[in-house]
């Protein structure tokens, strides 16, 4: 027993030297065989020109491989490679995976096209329709911690102890995008990582230096990208997005991955100097942060992705801790929670980044401040969204303001109202201008209805109505579009007199920002508030503030309105300019209208303002006796063609 195993093995290894000596003799041989037939088959496949010049063996277990093209018939080039040298790990093949030990390419260049109707890539995509929806049907299915496990142990896998990239560049040419990113030299030896990148985008060019670790035993690696003339410019941002970003340095890192119970750990840092952006989404100037830091941790479990608590967010002077967790099935929920800890009230104004707060650029306060803001919402039950934002304070004192005196309000201030962000008049806010209606000489009824349509609890909150805002983020979500504001009055009125009409999002956060800062510090008085917002607001083309809107609609001062009138005005404050399509063709306000003259006066009985009988008796029935009167359409050819000699402002669409 013993004398044939024996034998067994002699004959095994006898067997094993043969194939070796005859992979050894004939493997440049069986190479080009196996190189030419799957040449062949590809370029049938594809319909497309594939070609390698040459390839054989370089000793026991280095490839070398030179002239790789692929040219799609009818179009230039793709890909080209001059040299490949890889070394293979025969471990590797005994196991059947092809890893690489070492891997070497020189002159190499990808140029990808795609103008008008042609292109040099889509021969990829051809026959793979089927392909793809299954890969979908799949990823919908998968379990995403194990899927996102097996890709990090694969790109540390494969990726070669050694490497060397030389002359090598990637290339995009559209109809309108030029973009070339090349590195003369790119280094992989062992655990070091250095290279060096230009990027060409329309004639800019940008020079980046990169340094980083890669360490294949225990899944980690570090990444610098810095520039030492010019800021690091990011390509294909501004053509695509609109967007200029840009930073000294950037450093990423990967500092551990766990998988344990389905679910992948993934913790690091990441750092960025000296950000800068532009987009006019964000705002109308650069937005520059000195420094911006994150020590992260990331989970991914089998149906969701999370930003763990342990998650924290440096902001020049400032920490922030966010948590988001996003869930996809069986319905898709998010949940986010974001946390400023207590601290010094002037670093939290001096870590906002600069560009996005003009108003409050230069402000010095004192004391203390926090924030916390929950937000929570489950596609299937969008009703139940949970929201709730506060800013808190602790010996919290303005010492002095920025670029904006924010008690400017309570005296007489020029105003100048915008639209589409450009101005289109400026007035006086004060006794001095004839149209302004002091609170005391406004229709109770008016200064009601629209307080009431617009923000009822106007003097019950400080500024924000967060039950106004969740109702408005769950009807919008609803209706896959904006239907419904959220802003209080108080909103409205730091929109229009402190910042322009560009919708951004530092526009809101800045708006945000101003309300607390008058209604916590009490700068302004709520009756003063409102009554600047009641002689600044659009009430029709051209029209602003209700002193002019009585005139222009009734030929009448703002006390004088009726209850009907007043409703009236607060109808058309969501669209002043449409106030005629209010009206049919006789004139007279259309039947659509007396659902909200109903609910109104609903309001006003429970406020003690009008009667039952009252309500019961009121007919949305106005007569117009202002300018307004010519703005009605109305079938009458004599009238149309007076309308049309009518002297209509600007951006008004007749």
């Amino acid at each position: 027993m013993r004398f044939n195993k024996l034998r067994s093995i002699k004959v095994a290894s006898l067997i094993l030297l043969i194939a070796l000596v005859c992979f050894f003799v004939f493997r440049n041989t069986l190479l080009r065989h196996y190189t030419d037939k799957y040449v062949s088959a590809y370029s049938s496949q594809y319909k497309t020109n594939i070609q390698v010049k040459q390839c054989a063996f370089v000793g026991l277990k280095t490839i070398a491989v030179t002239g790789i093209c692929i040219a799609p018939s009818e179009t230039d080039s793709l890909l080209y490679i001059g040299d490949i040298k890889a070394g293979i790990s025969l471990w590797g093949l005994l196991k059947g995976h092809i890893r690489f030990t070492n891997l070497e390419i020189e002159n190499a260049s990808l140029h990808i096209i795609k103008k008008s109707e042609k292109n040099n890539f889509s021969f990829l995509m051809k026959n793979k329709v089927k392909e793809k929806q299954d890969t979908l049907s799949l990823s919908d299915a998968s379990d995403y911690g194990s899927l996102a496990n097996s890709i990090i142990n694969t790109m540390f896998d494969v990726i070669p102890s050694s490497v060397q990239f030389k002359n090598v560049s990637i290339q995009l040419n559209t109809d309108s995008l030029s973009v070339r990113l090349h590195t003369p030299q790119l280094i992989i030896d062992e655990d070091n990582f250095q290279a060096q990148f230009t990027s060409e985008e329309d004639s800019i060019k940008n020079t980046w230096q990169a340094k980083g670790i890669i360490n294949k035993d225990n899944n980690t690696a570090q990444l610098k990208l810095f520039s030492k003339d010019t800021a690091v410019m990011f390509p294909l941002l501004k053509n695509k997005y609109k967007l200029s970003m840009g930073c000294d340095t950037m450093f990423l890192s990967l500092a551990a991955s766990d998988y344990s119970n389905g679910v992948l750990t993934l913790t690091g840092k990441a750092r960025l100097n000296n950000l800068q952006a532009n987009h006019w989404r964000i705002s109308p100037k650069n937005v520059v942060i000195k420094e911006c830091a994150v020590n992260y941790s990331v989970s991914i479990g089998n149906n969701y992705f999370q930003i763990d608590s342990a998650t924290n967010v440096r902001l020049n002077s400032i920490d922030i801790h966010p948590f988001a967790k996003y869930v996809l099935s069986p319905s898709q929920q998010l949940s986010l929670k974001v946390t400023i800890p207590e601290s010094n009230a002037q670093d939290f104004f001096e870590s906002l980044p600069t560009g996005l707060f003009t108003n409050l650029e230069g402000i010095k306060t004192q004391g203390k401040l926090a924030y916390q803001l929950y937000f929570s919402i489950d596609s299937d039950l969008p009703d139940s969204l949970q929201f709730s934002s506060a800013l808190s304070k602790k010996d919290f004192k303005i010492l002095l303001y920025g670029n904006t005196d924010l008690r400017k309000i309570n005296g007489d201030f020029i105003y100048t109202a915008y639209e589409k962000e450009k101005a289109v008049r400026t007035f006086s806010v004060g006794e001095g201008n004839p149209n302004y209606a002091a609170l005391d000489n406004i229709s109770i009824f008016l200064k009601n209805a629209i307080m009431t349509s617009e923000d009822g609890n106007f003097y019950g909150h400080s500024g924000f109505n967060e039950n106004m805002f969740r109702k408005s983020i769950a009807e919008n979500y609803k209706q896959k579009r904006f239907v419904r504001g959220g802003s209080t009055i108080s909103m409205q009125l730091v929109k229009n007199v402190f910042l322009r009409r560009n919708k951004t999002i530092a526009r809101k956060v800045e708006e945000a920002l101003i309300v607390w800062l008058i209604e916590s510090n009490r700068l302004v008085s709520k009756s003063r508030m409102y009554e600047v917002y009641l002689n600044i607001i659009e009430l029709g083309p051209n029209v602003y503030g209700v002193g002019e809107a009585a005139r222009f609609y009734f030929n009448k001062s703002a006390s004088q309105l009726t209850l009907e009138e007043s409703i009236f005005i607060a109808m058309i404050v969501p669209r002043p300019k449409w106030f005629k399509y209010n009206f049919d063709e006789q004139g007279k306000l259309k039947p659509s209208t007396a659902d909200f003259y109903n609910v109104i006066a609903g309001h006003f009985v429970k406020r003690g303002l009008i009667t039952e009988d009252e309500k019961a008796a009121l007919l949305p029935e106005i007569e117009l006796a202002g300018i307004a009167r010519n703005y009605i359409i109305k079938k009458d050819t004599t009238l149309l063609k007076e309308e049309k000699q009518l002297d209509v402002p600007e951006g008004y669409e007749y």
